[in-house]
């Protein structure tokens, strides 16, 4: 009896380990240059399969937005909600991917045969744990334009799952997270001709209603943000 109850506690102690969002792997990439640009790729990197990858995606608004993302894997990469202030931020993201131990990321703008971006972005994430099937539970909304910090509307998370919000600035120096949240990945410049972005995430042990995402910056500046919540496998 005690070695079934030792088995069967060790069973829903793996269970619960597999029903949380990790992070597995991150990269960024950028183009300061003010050209325009056909693409932007990452460094390659160790992606596994089944896991989930979400870009956040930003680019400057006087070009084109982004249009889509691959990658050196063949993973399809669904597209999220299009935020527009002076900048461009978009998240996307492909689900139980194929996996590819070199794994380039890639950028392209939305019109093809000619360059349109201008300034772009990308900061990518893989994650484990997550739905295989409807990773994204819910896209985090707040505001866009002149701003000194982004604050989301409410939104509820369920046990064990992950959220992250990007944000782009026309500079703003140092980002400061919120409550709960951490700045995963970030690139800053002090040159207001160009911007600064950043991706914030928090992982939630236990679920949770009515919860707020925030991140602010030195003074006031033009600024786009948006976030997911990431869903974890069997809820």
């Amino acid at each position: 009896m005690r070695a079934f109850l030792l088995l069967t506690a060790t069973i829903l102690s793996q269970v619960s380990a597999a029903a949380a969002v990790n992070l597995a792997a991150h990269k960024i990439a950028k183009d300061l240059t003010g050209a325009e640009a056909t693409s932007l790729a990452t460094n390659g990197y160790n992606s596994t399969a089944g896991n989930l990858i979400v870009v956040w995606t930003v680019t400057y608004s006087g070009s084109q937005p982004i249009a889509s993302v691959t990658d050196s894997a063949g993973d399809t990469f669904t597209p999220g909600a299009v935020n527009k202030g002076t900048w461009y931020g978009q998240w996307f993201y492909a689900r139980n991917v194929k996996g590819d131990s070199f794994n380039v990321v890639t950028i392209h703008p939305a019109i093809t045969g000619r360059a349109t971006m201008t300034y772009p972005g990308m900061i990518v994430m893989e994650f484990s744990g997550a739905d295989k099937e409807s990773p994204i539970l819910a896209e985090i909304t707040g505001p866009q334009g002149m701003l000194s910090a982004w604050n989301s509307k409410p939104f509820d998370v369920p046990t064990g799952a992950a959220g992250l919000v990007g944000v782009v600035t026309a500079n703003g120096g140092a980002f400061t997270a919120g409550s709960g949240y951490k700045i995963e990945d970030s690139y800053l410049t002090p040159n207001s001709t160009k911007f600064s972005f950043a991706v914030l995430d928090r992982f939630f042990p236990d679920a949770q209603k009515g919860v707020t995402a925030d991140v602010t910056w030195n003074g006031s500046l033009q600024a786009t943000g948006a976030g997911i919540v990431i869903k974890p496998g069997g809820n």
